[in-house]
């Protein structure tokens, strides 16, 4: 047994393969292990906390924490063989390289679960089937960018010269950046419109100069039907370099009105007039917040009542505007208060 244990097989004994198979081994066994305390980890995390968070972190960290402990064991193991030192430099440039996909194979992973924490998707309902699912977008982006580097590192440890290589593609970058310069501006700017949701799809915004409802998004261009019952096509950019002003997003809509009622009325009729109109922007349906009413402007034939109240989120405002109106001649109509 002795004399086969030192058999020499391609420049190493049979004992230093065994050792060498035996890191192998070990290297898959570990890894298996490790992923699966990590799946452990995992299950006792999710029925412990309500954030899935640390979940998916886990989760995503497995396999690739498997590959990178087999690849150790592989290293260990060429360490126990007498082999040549041009062929370990071989070995261990692949291994090496292997290293690097599969660190950009988990910084990918890493990247799919900041993209699902940052980015809403279409399925969780806070947007309609008009607006784009930007979320494979934007995972497709990064997963390009972090694959061009890791080849790139690849080509660099088998001895290439990448420095002619990125000067191209960075000269290259350069013109493609330059001649799609507005397309490029229109996609960053959807992608910070789906960031930081400053409206959604249906939502009444104002944003250079036009007043409207999004009826569509898209990664270049967005739909905005004026009040005018126009369709306006603005580039994305748009959103990202102007100020928004989201107004189906305030709780109530402002309404301001001015009222003239003769001076012939008397002075205690006016005044009877500014509490009057507080209890109706207050008490008729579609109503709320706190009106207000106050004498305004003076004149030789008669007095200018201006007259805010609100119209609550939700409630016809056409409607809403007419009911308070039409209290307001019922009323004044009982009181005697006549308008100029």
């Amino acid at each position: 047994m002795v004399e086969f244990l030192t058999i020499d097989f391609l420049g190493s004994t049979v004992r230093q393969w065994l050792y060498a198979l035996s890191f192998v081994l070990a290297g898959f066994v570990v890894g298996k292990l490790c992923a699966f305390i990590l799946g452990l980890v995992a299950k006792h995390v999710s029925t412990k906390t309500k954030n899935t968070l640390d979940d998916a972190l886990i989760k995503a960290l497995k396999a690739p924490s498997a590959v990178l402990i087999f690849i150790g064991g592989i290293l260990f193991a060429l360490s126990m063989l007498s082999i040549s030192t041009d062929f370990y430099l071989v070995i261990r440039r692949i291994i090496t390289s292997s290293v690097i996909v599969v660190s950009a194979w988990c910084i990918n992973r890493l990247i799919s679960i900041a993209v699902s924490k940052l980015i809403p998707a279409r399925s969780q309902g806070l947007v309609s089937q008009k607006e784009i699912d930007i979320q494979p977008v934007v995972r497709k982006l990064f997963y390009g960018i972090v694959w061009i580097l890791a080849v790139i590192l690849v080509l660099r440890n088998f001895g290439y010269n990448v420095s002619t290589l990125l000067a191209g593609l960075g000269l290259g970058g350069a013109a493609l950046a330059l001649a799609s310069r507005d397309t490029l501006a229109n996609f960053f700017g959807s992608i910070v419109v789906f960031i930081d949701r400053p409206f959604r799809i249906n939502d009444r915004i104002k944003v250079a100069g036009y007043d409207g409802y999004i009826t569509e998004m898209s990664l270049r261009t967005s739909r905005i039907r004026t009040l005018e019952n126009r369709v306006v096509v603005i580039p994305n950019s748009i959103f990202s370099s102007s100020p928004i002003e989201n107004i189906s997003a305030e709780p109530n809509t402002k309404v301001t009105q001015v009222l003239t009622v003769k001076r012939d009325n008397g002075i205690e009729k006016i005044n009877r007039v500014l509490p009057l109109l507080k209890e109706i922007g207050s008490r008729v349906d579609g109503t709320g917040g706190i009106p207000q009413s106050a004498i305004t402007a003076v004149s030789g034939s008669g007095c200018q009542i201006t007259f805010v109240y609100y119209v609550i989120k939700g409630a016809d405002y056409l409607n809403t505007v007419h009911k308070v109106n039409n209290e307001i001649l019922k009323r004044f109509e009982e009181t005697g208060i006549t308008l100029a």
